[in-house]
């Protein structure tokens, strides 16, 4: 195989030939969880350069443990031999560098278009490339494009719930694209060896399905890249598309070897597929022991002597035994032991392992500029939270509208920061959709190493700051006028600070509940419950002096919200003073606060009044702004302790 992809014509006619030992090897393979459960017992196959191998069996066979063995995602307990190119793999977690995995859902960023999709994923992929491959990366870009059918499509939005974009069957094709430019054009201009494919047809229609791997096919046999893909219920022809085939039943193995000579097979052990029958149908249905029970015994699939689940351990007994098994074992151990025995972390040079993330920097900036065009273009990242932010301010300016600056307006005004603090807090929930669809990219994403969450959580905090800030001044300039709180240009870009750090921290909360809980149901309410939690405890709506004690030396202290609220009091409130009526009788002695009396026989009560007889200490804005910044930084400091200790358990 040539060492330069660089130098490849995609859409060339001549496969990639490869020698004997170019080959994905796996012989034996057993797994186990840590009860001791048998998940996989004695699996073995081999696939060539250029090859696809199809995993076909019902749903509880193993496919995709054995799909997360051969990729080194899984976390059982694994005995048996696995080798790339005659080098044997020992664990080694860099073996990940050059095996490609396509999960079964398609974890895109709707708001991107097809071309700029694969373009981020080439670039985060080859970061630490040559000047040569980055040079060409549009060039390779567009012929994985061309090759994949999606010409016509590279320039539309891969789509949202509310913006429409390409197909179900093209999405595949996306992300099927995405992994196998991830690393042309990066170090030494190679490519990934090994596609993984869970459920690669999932969803989509027999033609569909059947354009999808007819295009990797195609790119498999150009590049020499060798594809292990479960596939369910394919039709005959995406079947036949296949090369070979590893049948698969409750953790067993009942075949493996050429598409062409199932029906040979198989018709030797008395199972005869019958004419213009589905091949594929029929090793579904002689391998599934969920609904034997319940078939009727005169099915030609099944021997008359052999009774319900039986048949499996048969037809498994039949393959150990068998010539095509023998034959698959010589093919297996034919190999020079040297080779075999050649540990891949002595021998990453032969390999072609890349180091995708030599560069943090770049990895970051590359990340921040996707970021930026989802969120400017996809609504529901933060067009949608503008929206709602808008229509709060207006239902606010309107509800406590020109407040006059009286003793019977002073808890309207207390009212009106509590609710508006509050609730853009609370709203930050509109957030958690996007975030949820980042989350889902990080997480393939990180599984490559192709970033960690530090470059993650980063690029997060870079494009969502000016975001919330804008928000913050659409908010304040609609609400804060209309209100009629203190006229001051001091005051209102005070007022637009503390609503800034309000949605900061509010932000970094969903982001560090939505990592822990990556579920849109779950996550919204374990936020909803935790801004109801700040609004109970933050001294407005029970007093700190009567708080239950619990709470007062708990979540009182550590709740955001209490201190953007003295924050804004101080600011409304402290250089400020109230009117109350004068009397004849008894003067100011009527005023709800103590007042003074002043020539035009007003009352006048001073806001530090007001404060000191609400309980109100001292202004400590500086101590505030420090601890809501402090609060806020330690939520994202858990979000990226929390993805950084699952990184680790799934690399151990």
């Amino acid at each position: 195989m040539s060492e330069d992809h660089n130098d490849l014509e995609f859409g060339q006619s001549v496969p990639v030939v490869s020698p004997s030992s170019s080959s994905l090897c796996f012989a034996h393979v057993s797994a186990r969880t840590s009860s001791g459960r048998a998940i996989l017992s004695d699996i073995s196959g081999r696939v060539p350069r250029g090859n696809m191998l199809a995993i076909l069996g019902p749903s509880g066979s193993g496919k995709t443990s054995l799909l997360d063995i051969l990729a080194n995602r899984s976390t059982l307990s694994v005995e048996g031999r696995i080798c790339l190119d005659g080098v044997t793999r020992n664990g080694d977690k860099q073996v990940r560098n050059h095996v490609r995995y396509v999960q079964q859902e398609d974890a895109l960023i709707g708001a991107l278009t097809v071309r700029e999709t694969l373009l981020f994923a080439a670039r985060l992929g080859g970061v630490s490339g040559k000047s040569k491959g980055l040079r060409n990366i549009h060039q390779h870009v567009d012929s994985v494009i061309s090759v994949l059918g999606l010409s016509e499509q590279a320039n539309t939005k891969v789509g949202t719930p509310i913006q429409r974009g390409i197909s179900g069957g093209q999405k595949r094709r996306v992300s099927v694209g995405e992994k196998l430019v991830a690393n042309i054009g990066g170090a030494d201009g190679k490519s990934c060896d090994v596609l993984v494919l869970d459920e690669v047809t999932s969803g989509l229609d027999a033609v569909a399905a059947y354009e999808v791997v007819s295009r990797i096919k195609e790119f498999a046999a150009i590049t020499g890249i060798i594809v292990v893909a479960s596939i369910h219920q394919p039709s005959t022809a995406t079947f036949t598309l296949f090369d070979s085939v590893l049948l698969m039943s409750q953790g067993k193995q009942a075949y493996f070897g050429p598409v062409g000579q199932v029906t040979e097979y198989f018709s030797k052990q008395g199972l005869t597929i019958p004419a213009n029958y589905n091949p594929a149908e029929f090793l579904l249905e002689i391998t599934n022991t969920d609904f034997m029970a319940t078939r009727e015994r005169s099915s030609s699939f099944f021997k008359a002597d052999i009774q319900g689940s039986d048949q499996v351990d048969e037809l498994c007994r039949v393959w150990n035994s068998s010539e095509e098994a023998a034959l698959l074992e010589t093919l297996l151990s034919n190999k020079d032991n040297e080779d075999l025995d050649r540990d891949v972390a002595t021998d990453i040079s032969r390999l072609g392992l890349l180091s995708s993330i030599s560069d943090a920097s770049n990895t970051t900036m590359i990340l921040v500029e996707r970021s930026v065009l989802k969120a400017y273009r996809d609504i529901l990242a933060y067009g949608v939270r503008v929206i709602m932010y808008l229509c709060l301010a207006i239902l606010m300016g309107t509800v406590w509208l020109r407040l006059g600056a009286n003793e019977n307006t002073i808890q309207s005004f207390f009212n009106a920061i509590f609710f508006g603090s509050a609730f853009m807090s609370f709203m930050a929930v509109a957030y958690i959709p996007a975030f949820l669809e980042d989350y889902a990219t990080y997480k393939k994403e990180s599984h490559e190493k192709l970033y960690g969450p530090a470059a993650f959580l980063l690029a997060n905090v870079i494009v969502g700051l000016p975001f919330l800030f804008l928000i913050a001044i659409l908010f304040s300039v609609v609400e804060y006028w209309m209100t009629g709180f203190r006229s001051s240009a001091t005051g209102f870009f005070r007022f637009v600070m503390w609503l800034f750090l309000d949605l900061v921290a509010a932000e970094s909360l969903v982001v560090l509940v939505s990592s822990i809980a990556p579920i849109f149901v779950a996550a919204l309410a374990i936020t909803a419950f935790a801004n109801g939690l700040w609004m109970s405890v933050g001294g407005f709506l029970v007093q700190p002096n009567v708080l239950n004690r619990f709470w007062y030396y708990t979540f009182y202290w550590i709740d955001y919200q209490r201190y953007v609220f003295d924050g804004m009091i101080f600011n409304e409130v402290e250089s400020r003073s109230y009117s109350c009526p004068w009397t004849a009788e008894g003067g100011c002695s009527g005023c709800m606060y103590s007042a003074s009396e002043v020539e035009d026989q007003v009352c006048m009560i001073s806001g530090q009044t007001v404060l000191d007889a609400r309980g109100y200490g001292g202004d400590h804005t500086g101590l505030w702004v420090g601890l809501v910044i402090a609060i806020a930084f330690a939520m994202r400091l858990l979000a990226y302790a929390w993805l950084k200790f699952m990184a680790r358990r799934i690399a151990h």
